[in-house]
């Protein structure tokens, strides 16, 4: 929103500076020096109180390229006007004003940042929620599934494969990975089983946990191999 303001804010600097800027004698038998009319209407083709009414105190989106890119070009057309060896250029002048238009019209037709299509800066913009996390571990509900179809299974081999039906899909926590390994009598089904998980697990921060769930050092040894992968 600073970003907007300030390009608001340096529209109007701008227009202002053009309008007031000193009229510059001409050369002898040449016209008087150009001055921008009375009302910019004349360039911008239309009622000079429309931006006025428009979106003044509400913000909006614009692009920050394109709006840096086209103050830089009125900028310019504008130095070139008041810079051209004293004498005003009418038709830089020009081209400064309908870029000025242009721009107007940008501010005035962009999204409202609340969404609506209100006018006015009276009323405060409806909150944006925050995006949901991209990943989520798999619910309670399907994790108990789980266990139970795990369970069901007498021998570990059928049990992993039920195992791997669900990883590809999900995503654990490590307190969830623990009630896995339970699933599993031997140790080294377990290790097995945490090679499966761990490239799923989202809080491995807390991979301390699963040390708990052997029992001698070499398969612990073995686990933080896993884990550091």
């Amino acid at each position: 929103m600073k970003a907007l303001f300030a390009a608001l804010t340096l529209l109007t600097a701008v227009a202002a500076s053009a309008q007031t800027a000193p009229t510059i004698a001409p050369p002898p038998g040449q016209a008087t020096g150009i001055a921008p009319p009375a009302s910019s209407t004349e360039f911008r083709g239309g009622d000079d109180n429309e931006f006025r009414r428009g979106r003044r105190g509400t913000m909006v989106v614009v692009e920050r390229e394109d709006m840096e890119r086209r103050l830089a070009d009125l900028e310019k057309l504008l130095g070139e006007a008041f810079n051209r060896r004293g004498n005003v250029s009418k038709s830089k002048l020009r081209e400064a004003y309908d870029e000025l238009n242009d721009l107007r019209e940008l501010v005035s037709e962009a999204p409202e940042m609340r969404g609506g299509h209100g006018h006015g800066g009276n009323h405060n913009p409806t909150p944006i929620p925050p995006p949901a996390p991209a990943y989520q571990p798999i619910a309670d509900g399907k994790l108990q599934k789980l266990m139970s179809s795990m369970s069901r299974e007498p021998f570990a081999e059928d049990k992993m494969h039920v195992l791997e039906e669900v990883v590809g899909s999900h995503y654990f926590l490590v307190g969830q990975v623990q009630q896995v390994l339970n699933q599993f009598q031997f140790s080294q089904d377990r290790l097995n089983a945490v090679r499966m998980l761990w490239s799923r697990v989202l809080d491995r921060q807390n991979s301390f946990e699963l040390y708990n769930s052997f029992q001698f050092s070499q398969d612990k040894a073995e686990l933080k191999r896993i884990l550091a992968n």
